[in-house]
């Protein structure tokens, strides 16, 4: 039931959001009371209601939990109207990150009990792992890993970027480690995100490097593309992939 919970939860809030996608508005994750208010009375999608029992859908009317997914999934880069649930199963994590690469953050090696939901949208598939009650909801699928080290000032900066609206990055100031995580739609116009998403969609998985000597120090730069496309980038498209990736990281850090 639990499992059936998150499923349903997730359809409704990425159905639910696709209104705000034309109007261009938001809530903040901590303006839960007014969201749930709006969502007081859920539309239940018609290509799921059939297969959802009368005591499963009174269950959902919690607009508690409703919020907190809605604040958890809430983009407006996703085309709604179009997500499916694609695969869904419980699973046992192995760390408190659930299973998830994050800069600056420690995760604690102990089994933790959860789901994963796998979803396609917008031509791309991309998964969410999330612990049992749903209270951690984290988008799972890297589309790219971006590295730059070394240099005068050694730097040790990191950029992760999670389909379809997530980046975490970290880097190094005055010999102390930072790290930030950040929604795509915070820093990047609708343009620029749909740029990524072609790239994205076009090309495949792909492992560039770029060496370059700054003040007689070698720097390092590296990109894991996660492309999910049939086409190789050649060397214009690789350059094109490094500087969307260090400009993405710009914004971030200071």
């Amino acid at each position: 039931m639990k499992l059936r919970y998150l499923i349903f939860a997730l359809i409704f809030v990425l159905s639910a959001c696709s209104s705000s996608v034309d109007s261009q508005t938001s809530y903040p994750n901590g303006n839960k009371e007014k969201l749930a208010e709006e969502n007081s009375n859920p539309i239940i999608p018609e290509n799921t209601s059939s297969t959802i029992d009368k005591a499963f859908q009174e269950e959902v009317q919690d607009t508690t939990a409703q919020a907190v997914f809605a604040g958890q999934f809430q983009s407006f880069f996703l085309d709604n109207d179009n997500v499916k649930v694609i695969e869904s199963r419980e699973v046992e994590w192995s760390d408190t990150c659930l299973g998830i690469d994050q800069p600056g953050v420690e995760c604690v090696p102990q089994v933790t009990q959860g789901f994963e939901i796998i979803l396609e949208a917008n031509g791309l598939q991309f998964d969410y792992h999330a612990d049992l009650v749903g209270g951690e909801v984290l988008p799972a699928t890297i589309g790219l890993i971006w590295t730059r080290q070394g240099g005068e000032n050694q730097v040790c900066d990191r950029l992760i970027i999670y389909l379809p609206d997530e980046a975490h990055t970290c880097w190094c100031n005055s010999g102390e480690m930072h790290s930030a995580r950040v929604k795509l739609q915070e820093i990047l116009s609708m343009d620029e995100h749909e740029q990524l998403m072609d790239l994205l969609r076009h090309f495949t998985k792909n492992s560039i490097n770029n060496s370059t000597m700054v003040e007689s120090k070698p720097v390092d730069v590296s990109l894991m593309f996660h492309g999910q496309g049939n086409t190789s980038p050649q060397t214009a498209d690789q350059q094109t992939l490094l500087t969307m990736a260090e400009n993405i990281f710009s914004r971030i850090s200071p």
